[in-house]
């Protein structure tokens, strides 16, 4: 029987390169997680925010532009990991703008900032795993949102950062005051893992 060693090489990288992943990520200390929440809170001003059981902090990941190549997501504010199932968050939080300039502030006043747009939606939404949920007025009341969208990111077929297949978009809007992006990064096969994550989490935000 031959042995492809082409084949193990590649294995054999795949696996130093998880392993590596994980273990640089989880190099954070209790007080430098306490510091950061606190700096999260502090510069976001309209949330009142705290970490979910099980997760740890990472650093925010630099291809976070990368998830999709027609996508720009938002720059992420923080990112997480759950130590059980390695379902990976990240949160970012978008502030109603200002408008410093006569510009600025007319497109502000001719774009309806609250909602998003539908094409916007639909380009980046992957319809092979589903449709955009609204999500249901008792869910908003109680982290103080107007409203919120859940659908399925598109990710490139070579898996974002070389691990995850899978991502599900939660957007909750606070009318004139910002926005929320969280996406949840997961597996294949862990489907129904993810849903009670989303469950799990709900709350971990709460607008003022």
């Amino acid at each position: 029987m031959k042995i492809n060693l082409n084949t193990q090489k590649e294995r054999k990288w795949k696996l130093l390169f998880v392993f590596i992943f994980f273990i640089v990520f989880n190099m954070h200390s209790q007080s430098y997680l306490d510091e950061y929440d606190q700096l999260f809170v502090k510069k976001a001003k309209i949330i009142n925010y705290h970490r979910p059981d099980n997760y740890f902090y990472i650093r925010p990941i630099d291809s976070y532009f990368e998830i999709y190549p027609t996508i720009q997501q938002s720059q992420c504010n923080i990112s997480m990991i759950n130590g059980d199932n390695q379902i990976m968050i990240t949160v970012a939080m978008i502030p109603y703008p200002k408008g410093n300039t006569r510009a600025q502030k007319y497109l502000i006043a001719t774009e309806d900032l609250n909602r998003p747009h539908k094409k916007w939606l639909y380009s980046e939404m992957d319809i092979h795993f589903s449709n955009t949920n609204l999500i249901g007025v008792s869910q908003l009341k109680k982290i103080n949102a107007d409203r919120g969208y859940l659908y399925n990111l598109k990710v490139r077929k070579n898996l974002y950062l070389g691990i995850y297949p899978r991502c599900k978009k939660l957007i909750v809007y606070k009318d004139n005051v910002g926005r929320v992006e969280i996406l949840f990064f997961y597996k294949y096969g862990q489907d129904d893992i993810v849903k009670q994550e989303i469950e799990k989490t709900w709350g971990m935000l709460k607008f003022k």
